[in-house]
């Protein structure tokens, strides 16, 4: 049984886990880019934002340099 997190769009946990350790989303924002989710009725954002808090500091430390938001030129 899959664990839907988003009713709306139909986006379960796997979705949402593997946009965090695979696309390292780690904002609403990008989960609803990559996903879909929290894009309806908005009811699944605090659900959202728990596994965000749960699940980006796990990959914060993996993160490869190159995926950085920043560029220093």
């Amino acid at each position: 049984m899959r664990d839907i997190v988003c009713n709306c769009q139909m986006v379960d946990r796997d979705t949402i886990d593997k946009a965090i350790h695979e696309k390292y989303a780690t904002t609403i924002e990008e989960i609803r880019r990559y996903t879909g989710a929290n894009t309806g009725c908005g009811k699944c954002m605090s659900y959202i934002n728990t596994i965000l808090d749960s699940e980006v500091p796990k990959v914060a430390a993996k993160k490869p340099a190159s995926t950085s938001k920043f560029k220093l030129w």
